[in-house]
């Protein structure tokens, strides 16, 4: 068994940003996974998500109700199973899922719950109902300095077409 998938892993959202490579590198779609190999992500996942959650809540760095965070935590690898096969730049900072791209697949990240950031050229996904305390926008780069982020691309290259 892969208890090794999480273990260097130290804070929740550096479990976020494995879990997404992990889910990618062997997604069902992907040579070299399946679904069974998934499963065991999501159940070592999981076991790494309480650990972590009970470190966090005992240092104070993240009051508050568990079972709240656990179903965000649910929402949020649901969303990320449905996009990790999707053609797009996608980068996970903090709780937040960002895709760079995908105007083709808009309708099915409509439908998922994205919300488009036409000032970041992004869509973005968020568990929880965000309130936003700042009237202006925050740069991306301010963001990402923040929270720290990670990008992968897209497995599928597609040609480039002219004019694009």
């Amino acid at each position: 068994a892969h208890m090794t998938w999480f273990q260097n892993v130290s804070t929740l959202e550096e479990l976020r940003k494995q879990y997404r490579i992990l889910l990618k590198q062997y997604h069902p779609d992907n040579p070299g996974g399946s679904v069974a190999i998934t499963q065991e992500i999501n159940k070592a996942y999981e076991q790494a998500f309480q650990r972590l959650q009970k470190k966090e809540e005992s240092s104070g760095e993240n009051p508050g109700d568990e079972q709240h965070q656990t179903e965000e935590d649910e929402q949020f690898r649901t969303i990320l199973q449905a996009i990790i096969g999707f053609d797009i730049q996608i980068e996970i900072i903090g709780s937040w899922i960002w895709c760079f791209g995908g105007y083709a697949y808009r309708k099915q990240l409509k439908q998922l719950g994205f919300t488009w950031a036409p000032k970041k050229k992004a869509w973005i996904w968020h568990a929880a109902s965000y309130r936003r305390y700042h009237r202006e926008e925050i740069p991306l780069d301010q963001i990402r300095a923040k929270y720290g982020s990670e990008v992968v691309h897209g497995q599928r290259k597609r040609p480039v077409l002219q004019g694009e």
